[in-house]
């Protein structure tokens, strides 16, 4: 009888433990099913691929935070500053699975990193209460979905820098070069007050300055400080033809920003460029006899904003710099250059 008692219940705990497990496995296959990040109302949508949406491949960098142990994440976000600039900003986040969808719910009003750089004069360019329905990316194509709320914009260059912004964000993701954005799960020919998104978009002459054309380059000028440091604004200019684009670039930086703007290029009064020349990896820089006035500080400064307008050319590794032909030592300055380091708008 004991014998036959403790079989019973062997074979009454194998079951139990069989069903048990199959149920697991069914709210397993829930769980994975609805951690899913697709866009509703899309029949393609179903063949893309959870976004890759890690920044550089390394893993987030830990940091202590006063509250406890947290896991952040570097991203670049753009957003918008008080005179209509899109504006790269570059930021923490906490690391979460899905980080690119976490960096664009950071571009609506009121979200944590727009509160976080309020004193920089930088908004947010999703209007409040915007929510992330989706987001799913398929041969570099991202399809992100949003709700009602991304149609409550106030004019159509508000939504066509919110539709920029959005796209270079989301382009800064090494597995992303397009993106489609779609409404409650609908493509839509265009937004409330009538900018098109009935095409995907890439990134493309932010801050655009003329009429788009063939050609076109970058140049970073520095904004107003505010209650920070003010921040530094790329501007698009357009041209028909640009036979050498990083000198170019150097020459629009030493003549000036757009007029009317209150943006400045931060090169001291007095200082003019005589050429730019490219040789291999260095970009020499031949300035005016005015330059002999330079203090340290001017110089850094001015180091700075050079290279970040020349960062955008992977070729270029070194600027070095003469004054009428002279190396800064021949011409009685004797700076210590530990490299410049490009300025960036960090918060």
């Amino acid at each position: 009888m004991a014998y036959k008692k403790i079989l019973s219940l062997a074979l009454i705990f194998c079951m139990v433990l069989s069903m048990t497990a199959c149920g697991t496995l069914d709210m397993m296959a829930d769980l994975k099913d609805n951690g899913d990040e697709k866009v509703a109302g899309d029949s393609g949508v179903s063949e893309f691929e959870i976004v890759e949406d890690d920044l550089s491949g390394e893993p987030a960098v830990e940091t202590i935070t006063v509250e406890a142990d947290a896991k952040m994440k570097g991203v670049i976000a753009y957003y918008e500053d008080a005179n209509g600039y899109v504006v790269p900003v570059n930021t923490e986040i906490p690391y979460e699975e899905g980080i690119a969808k976490a960096t664009v719910k950071n571009l609506v009003v009121g979200s944590e990193v727009e509160k976080r750089i309020a004193g920089s004069g930088l908004h947010g360019v999703l209007p409040e209460g915007t929510e992330v329905l989706g987001m799913a990316i398929k041969d570099g194509l991202c399809r992100v979905d949003f709700s009602k709320n991304i149609l409550n914009t106030a004019s159509v260059e508000q939504e066509e820098n919110m539709i920029s912004a959005l796209t270079y964000t989301l382009t800064e993701f090494p597995t992303i070069s397009k993106v489609q954005v779609l409404v409650e799960g609908q493509a839509l020919s265009s937004l409330a007050k009538g900018f098109a998104i009935d095409t995907a978009f890439e990134r493309k002459n932010i801050n655009l300055v003329g009429e788009e054309a063939a050609a076109s380059y970058t140049v970073y000028y520095k904004a107003p400080d505010t209650e920070v440091a003010g921040h530094y604004v790329p501007v698009t200019f357009s041209a028909e033809k640009v036979e050498n684009p990083a000198a170019a670039v150097v020459e629009k930086l030493f003549n000036g920003p757009p007029k009317d703007s209150v943006l400045s290029n931060k090169i001291p009064y007095g200082v003019n460029l005589k050429g730019v020349k490219i040789v291999g990896d260095t970009a020499t820089l031949d300035l005016g006899v005015g330059a002999v006035n330079l203090t340290e500080q001017e110089y850094k400064d001015m180091s700075k904003i050079v290279v970040l307008c020349l960062q955008q050319f992977e070729e270029i590794a070194n600027v070095d710099y003469k004054i009428d032909g002279l190396t800064f030592e021949e011409a009685g300055l004797n700076f210590e250059d530990g490299g410049a380091i490009p300025a960036f708008n960090e918060y």
